[in-house]
């Protein structure tokens, strides 16, 4: 009887033994970045990260994991007030690992041009991980907040917003089908001052423009691109859009500047009162304000007259 106790015991204890073991392989998770790198985080969804971009921060916000968010990259500005009681780490040539570190986080989320490789060895053999985001494209954004509610447990948010997302372009495509013909654009990046810097085809920027009917002067350049004013001027088109800052409170807005250019006072977006300065963020970063871009877009180019 003892014997039969016993072995029914060893039975049940392995039975359990065995769901434990099943049950940690399940909190396993195994993710592939947007470079290509396997990330394996061993208990699962995390609740603890530094985030050094600002898309990816306010992906996480949107999603509903702002919480997670223990550290963030100087230009992580947005939303306002969440974010200001978030320690900011120094970005760039700055950039201090030692601060990183101290945090203590799970994961650090960057992307593709935010850290050296020996920067991101020097987090990893802190026993931290390194997820890498790098979307160029609204579909690789779509990816982006695929990947980050994975990351967080919020897969269910992640599909809501990427189902949102696609709701108001498709909307913004429908009304700007019923305009009476497309226009050409050119996007400025960066002014003269500093070198004209473009945004090409196979960009998120290329693709809102695509949406409205309106034509990339430069689709034939890919990503973004330096240009010429030479040939800015040659390509004339009936659209500029910058996406500039002003350079202080004296100084003219990015749009006067652009008016006031020697030489292009010829040019069609010139000449009809077409040059439009957008909000900086929400254009140039890859995350869910693209969908305020194309509504302001829209309004700028097809608006009241």
């Amino acid at each position: 009887m003892n014997k039969k106790i016993a072995v029914l015991m060893m039975f049940v204890m392995t039975l359990f033994t065995g769901q434990m073991v099943s049950s940690e392989e399940t909190t396993v998770l195994t993710l592939t970045d947007m470079v290509g790198r396997e990330v394996v985080l061993e208990e699962g969804p995390v609740d603890e990260i530094v985030t050094l971009m600002p898309a990816d921060a306010e992906i996480l916000f949107e999603i509903g994991a702002g919480d997670t968010i223990v550290g963030r990259g100087t230009y992580v500005d947005f939303p306002a007030d969440e974010v200001e009681e978030i320690p900011a780490i120094a970005t760039g040539e700055n950039l201090n690992i030692e601060e990183i570190i101290a945090l203590d986080p799970e994961v650090v989320v960057m992307t593709a041009m935010s850290l050296t490789e020996d920067q991101m060895t020097a987090i990893e053999d802190a026993g931290i991980t390194v997820l890498v985001t790098d979307a160029q494209t609204i579909e690789e954004v779509y990816g982006a907040i695929d990947l980050l509610g994975q990351l967080v447990g919020k897969e269910e948010e992640a599909d809501q917003l990427i189902e949102e997302m696609e709701t108001v372009f498709k909307e913004f495509e429908e009304k700007a089908d019923q305009e009476e013909e497309s226009k050409s654009v050119y996007y400025e990046v960066s002014p003269l001052e500093f070198g004209l810097w473009t945004a090409g085809s196979e960009t998120f920027m290329d693709e809102i423009g695509q949406m409205l009917n309106l034509e990339n002067v430069f689709a034939d350049q890919k990503s973004f691109v330096e240009v010429s004013e030479e040939q800015v001027l040659l390509a004339n088109p009936q659209v500029i859009i910058t996406t500039s800052l002003p350079m202080d409170e004296e100084a003219p807005s990015p749009e006067e500047e652009i008016m006031q250019r020697k030489e292009w006072d010829d040019l069609s977006a010139v000449k009809n009162d077409k040059v439009f300065a957008v909000d900086n963020s929400a254009f140039t970063r890859p995350g869910p304000r693209l969908m305020d871009a194309v509504k302001e877009l829209y309004d700028l180019v097809y608006g009241t007259e």
